[in-house]
């Protein structure tokens, strides 16, 4: 059987891209998680992007499921075995210096900018519209096709574990559109790791910086109790080339610096606005516990060297470390890391040089959320599918299936790997800010989606 789903795309374009638009239109920022607020534990925002979907699929006439505002669940088919997707309706903070504003949806020279447009709800949009397409066709299909839809996946996972707490039926085969083409079949673990310990603020008064701790902050503040560095922080400014301000305010000087932020699964490709104030600090001789940790284990250092958790593995690339927040204030310090590793490292010694380390400086350290690194077979029968329809619709024959850094929700459901939506050799600007899809490319992975769940479901 002979489909053209990119002639199928092109019909359904202007329908696609309205409701693209109203999704990106909403901001989908997790406020606060409350258990007791029963019709939005992650708050209004979310709730109304979860509303939202499964308002789609009643329209389309899809079986839905709300799964007490947690998560939900878009439905094609009664067979007995599925073939899963999950996308995530939540977005990381849209931070400031957008040149549009992060939840517009303004199309501009071919592409939409908003939070979530590459990251994810623009490709859960593109999910859903290729099941939609095999539902309008009348597609002759084995299995049923289930787009699971997730809501604090840039946080603690909460709605997807809730879900299949409650919904443990796992699919035959699936995929997860919320990481790059052609195929991602093996992820980094992923570690949430809190630093916590008391410094002198005779001279640094408070400090701030980054708002989640996978992406790089982009900016940090500090109040010092010495207005006479006012000067010398201006010419470190301009000596280093960097944006930023120095402001005396009531007998303190308040300075800001910007950096450039980044995913936290690659912090080398960011620039720590935290790292750039502490070099200034150590310009000038400023010092306490707080700085010394930042100095001793963390400072310009995105692969744990001075942590001694440094490893390279030939698949999966190098361990790495993002310091996404710090707070220092009345004397007391937070720094929350981001640590993944790859196949190959002992998770217990690694976990435990990271405490020994900050320990040694009397620092406590909790270890918090930890996503196991998942590994699927390259060589399967899924994979060499999906790889054939990625191959078919672009004419990349050279293409290999690749590992990351990244955590998807591939690893919170069996039998599924990462797939697209991100084209090779593509600026991608998710966690940053002035993030955008291509909408040509947001077009075509439909199509791919559409013959990829073809392929998995017939």
């Amino acid at each position: 059987m002979s489909i053209d789903f990119r002639k199928e795309v092109e019909k359904r374009k202007e329908a696609i891209l309205k409701d693209l638009t109203e999704i990106i239109q909403i901001n989908s920022e997790l406020t606060t998680f409350d258990e007791k607020r029963v019709n939005a534990p992650f708050g209004e925002g979310i709730d109304e992007a979860l509303t939202f979907m499964l308002n789609l699929g009643k329209r389309d006439g899809f079986n839905t499921l709300n799964a007490e505002h947690y998560a939900g669940h878009i439905e094609y088919g009664n067979q007995e075995e599925y073939v899963g997707m999950i996308g995530h309706l939540d977005v990381v903070p849209a931070g400031s210096g957008w040149s549009y504003p992060p939840y517009g949806a303004v199309i501009a020279d071919g592409k939409m900018y908003g939070r979530g447009t590459e990251d994810d709800k623009g490709p859960t949009i593109a999910a859903y519209y290729a099941m939609k397409i095999l539902k309008d066709l009348d597609l002759p299909l084995s299995k049923r096709i289930k787009l699971i839809l997730g809501t604090d996946e840039e946080t603690a996972w909460r709605g997807v574990k809730y879900y299949f707490n409650q919904y443990p039926e796992q699919p035959v085969a699936g995929f997860i559109p919320d990481s790059d083409f052609p195929l991602t079949y093996a992820e980094k673990g992923i570690l949430r790791v809190v630093v916590r310990g008391k410094a002198d603020d005779s001279v640094l008064h408070s400090f701030e910086a980054g708002l989640r701790d996978n992406m790089v902050p982009d900016q940090a503040k500090a109040v010092l109790n010495n207005v006479e560095l006012e000067k010398k922080y201006l010419e470190f400014l301009e000596k280093r080339n960097l944006e930023g301000s120095a402001v005396v305010n009531d007998g303190k000087l308040e300075l800001e610096i910007n950096g450039i932020s980044a995913h936290g699964s690659t912090p080398q490709l960011g620039v720590n606005a935290a790292y750039l104030l502490v070099h200034f600090f150590n310009e000038v001789g400023i010092s306490n516990a707080f700085i010394d940790a930042i100095n001793t284990y963390l400072l310009d250092d995105p692969v744990g060297k001075k942590l001694g958790v440094d490893f390279v593995e030939k698949e999966m690339g190098s361990v790495t470390i993002n310091a996404g927040v710090f707070n220092f204030n009345q004397g007391k310090f937070e720094i929350v890391l981001n640590p993944r590793y790859p196949h190959g490292v002992d998770y217990d010694a690694f976990i435990d040089k990271i405490s020994r380390g900050f320990e040694s400086l009397g620092a406590q350290v909790e270890i918090g959320k930890h996503q196991k690194l998942l590994y699927v077979d390259p060589n399967s029968e899924m994979i060499q599918k999906l790889m054939g329809v990625y191959k078919k619709y672009t004419n990349d024959v050279e293409a290999k299936p690749m590992t990351t850094g990244g955590g998807t929700f591939a690893r919170a459901m069996k039998n599924s790997v990462a797939f697209g939506p991100h084209f090779p050799g593509k600026p991608t600007y998710i966690h940053q800010k002035n993030e955008y899809i291509i909408l040509e490319d947001f077009f075509l992975s439909i199509a791919i989606y559409a013959e990829a769940l073809f392929e998995l479901a017939k």
